[in-house]
């Protein structure tokens, strides 16, 4: 053998037999992918959300995994996501969310838009300490009184949407108000944050009408007739999708936003592209990712990237999608492991770049585990850049501004004990 072979082969030997040449042969494995389940409405009507939430994830997910991973104690590790239809049902998300746990083994559980689906599962969680990053579920009671530790959420509550709308208005001159909401959890907790604020911030409001119309409804003449007898001067609304959609079509009938203002809370691109050109003007809408393009050059790259991949614009669930995932990668990062409690302690108070345009970044608060993403106001108005309406005249308010307190969720947290 020649010395040079001799001393190769030795020192090859070497390596592997002794620790180093352990950890050398480790390194050159691939480790397993950390597998996320993801439990999201991909049909029925919010099947359009619950797609392009998952877009806005993938986005993200491919970014890592291009890169090689995430960076562990054990070395680099790439996502895995399983998804599952929850059909908006609690029975069904929590069916997924066990079987997504048990079965395909996932180190924790992301997204859900239904409140009601997610309440089931985040009791599930709560018990089995599995951490539940939600994406757009809205209840405040999910972060309130019936938040744990193990329970995250990325998108804005119901708490600070209301609020947002009513330190809007507490300047402007209507006093008479009329609530329109959908006869379930999301209406009924957006309504009961909305009446408290404006008590607060606006003397001399009053409520004329309340019309709560089931989920689905078709027909919402009976709802528009006993509105306008009333002749309140503005709608507080929390109604989305295809409900939403059918009120504005059958409003405009009645000549009813030429008499009567406004505002709805789910009001960003996900509402004025599918209504296209038959959205009323002059409606305030709230939104957490407005559709303002081009903008910074992360929001531009995103958009960008979120185009080429799909072929269409990206709406607030595609930024919460990728949000969320930007969260648990920063943690898992963090925390160098997937393990459970060490994610948690990752988690809290952890801040994230984003590219939701107009803030920056987004920081989970430790107390609740309630994200600060702002909430803008815009007003509907033709543009001839686009086949849909837009936002003009659009206002931002901080998250921090019209979250609850500490104090305050701690307090109905105890009420629940």
């Amino acid at each position: 053998m020649k010395p040079k072979t001799f001393w190769a082969t030795l020192i090859v030997g070497f390596l592997v037999l002794t620790p180093l040449g352990v950890i050398l042969v480790a390194q050159q494995k691939s480790l397993p992918p950390i597998k996320i389940g993801l439990i999201q409405s991909t049909s029925g009507m919010a099947g359009q959300w619950g797609v392009e939430c998952l877009e806005g994830f993938n986005i993200k997910m491919k970014e890592i995994n291009a890169n090689g991973g995430l960076k562990t104690k054990e070395g680099l590790r790439k996502i895995e996501a399983i998804v599952r239809d929850d059909q908006m049902k609690p029975d069904i998300g929590l069916k997924e969310a066990k079987s997504l746990i048990l079965e395909e083994k996932c180190s924790l559980i992301a997204l859900g838009i239904s409140s009601a689906m997610s309440q089931a599962v985040s009791a599930w969680a709560k018990e089995n300490k599995i951490i539940y990053f939600s994406g757009s579920a809205k209840s405040h009671h999910l972060t309130g009184r019936m938040g744990h530790r193990y329970y995250f959420r990325m998108t804005a509550n119901t708490w600070m949407y209301s609020h947002a709308a009513a330190y809007y208005f507490k300047d402007k001159p209507y006093t008479r108000w009329g609530l329109l909401n959908q006869d379930y959890a999301y209406g009924r907790d957006s309504v009961d944050a909305f009446i408290p604020a404006m008590k607060k911030w606006k003397p001399g409001f009053q409520v004329v009408t309340e019309q709560w119309p089931k989920l689905g409804t078709t027909d919402f003449t009976p709802y528009i007739t006993a509105i306008m007898a009333t002749k309140p001067e503005i709608i507080f609304s929390s109604l989305w999708g295809t409900d939403l959609y059918t009120f504005i079509k059958q409003a405009k009938g009645y000549g009813f936003f030429d008499k009567i203002k406004f505002i709805v809370t789910s009001g960003g691109l996900e509402l004025l592209r599918p209504i296209g050109q038959e959205m009323a003007e002059g409606m305030y809408c709230l939104a957490e990712g407005p559709f303002q393009y081009p903008g910074t050059p992360e929001n531009k790259k995103f958009y960008d990237d979120y185009k080429a991949k799909t072929g269409d614009f990206p709406s607030a669930y595609s930024f919460e999608g990728y949000n969320v995932l930007t969260f648990i990668a920063a943690a898992i990062e963090k925390a160098g492991t997937v393990e459970t409690e060490a994610m948690v302690n990752a988690l809290e108070g952890l801040t994230i770049p984003t590219p939701v345009l107009p803030v920056k970044q987004i920081t989970m608060r430790k107390c609740d585990h309630q994200s600060n993403i702002a909430v803008s106001i815009g007003v509907t108005a033709k543009d001839p850049k686009w086949p849909w309406l837009v936002l003009k005249d659009i206002t931002s308010i901080p998250g921090d501004d019209v979250m609850q307190s500490c104090e305050e969720v701690m307090a109905e947290r105890a009420t629940q004990k």
